[in-house]
């Protein structure tokens, strides 16, 4: 299956401050509920395009997932995590179990919005639990449009999740994974001084990167494998006044801006 983003867990240890955080640089996230197996709690940044940010933050001590970066990220660790939808999450499993990926789960996962209605999915993690790597898959038990409301920002310069930058210490490596689990296209290449060598998959949702030093150097080795960045699908000139947006770069040929207070883990690319 083409892993198409579903949403990107974005996480900090202050479920407050992360969205405050967001609030500043012009978004608007609507709170979601808690999730009560897991000890988080979240708030959704939904895009006309249904695809959407998850801002998540521990409600105790030993949270389920992604405690590493609750304990890393004050208020913003960054994306956590990135997840697509499938039909089948236990045909997905199936999917690349054959292809010699460790999986775990399916599990049952829930929540209660603050209107009172209960939110139902089953979920599976792919890879090793030291690497954030490949994505985690959903398969909803509810309607969708449970978890996922309508956007209310239509018409906003930002029009969903264009991609998710995935950081790695050995790009051939990372580009051959996903070529043979997914029959990615042949990549092409760029270089960023932050990011270093980047490629990226014609068509499909996600880049690679190999930093060299840095952040986000720092990041992969202290959490292996795993998202850098979330880029927005946005018409630049018009996001430049609702968000702070930086002096910017090109990749691929195309305009690249980071947010200001989330810098380098949110920013803005122009539409193909």
């Amino acid at each position: 299956m083409r892993p198409v983003i579903d949403h990107v867990p974005f996480a900090g240890a202050s479920h407050d401050a992360l969205v405050e955080r967001f609030e500043t640089a012009g978004f608007s996230p609507d709170y979601g509920g808690e999730h009560p197996d897991a000890g988080t709690e979240m708030s959704a940044l939904v895009f006309p395009d249904g695809s959407y940010l998850e801002l998540v933050a521990p409600t105790r001590d030993d949270p389920a997932w992604w405690g590493d970066f609750f304990e890393y990220g004050d208020p913003v660790a960054g994306p956590s995590d990135w997840c697509i939808e499938s039909g089948s999450v236990h045909a997905e499993c199936q999917r690349v179990i054959d292809h010699d990926v460790e999986v775990h789960g399916p599990s049952h996962g829930s929540r209660e919005r603050p209107d009172g209605t209960v939110v139902e999915w089953d979920n599976a993690f792919l890879g090793p639990p030291d690497e954030h790597l490949l994505p985690f898959v959903v398969t909803d038990r509810t309607p969708r449009e449970y978890r996922v409301p309508d956007a209310d920002n239509y018409g906003a310069p930002v029009s969903g999740i264009d991609c998710v930058v995935l950081a790695t210490e050995d790009l051939e490596s990372a580009v051959d994974r996903f070529r043979r689990l997914y029959r990615f296209p042949n990549p092409e290449y760029d270089y960023d001084d932050a990011f270093g060598d980047l490629a990226s998959f014609p068509g499909q949702d996600v880049v690679l990167c190999e930093p060299t030093d840095g952040e986000l150097r720092e990041r992969v080795d202290r959490f292996g494998p795993c998202p850098a960045t979330v880029l927005l699908t946005a018409d630049v000139d018009d996001a430049v006044h609702q968000h702070p947006l930086d002096g910017g770069r090109e990749w691929f040929e195309r305009r690249v801006r980071m947010v200001e207070g989330l810098a380098p883990h949110l920013g803005v690319v122009s539409r193909n």
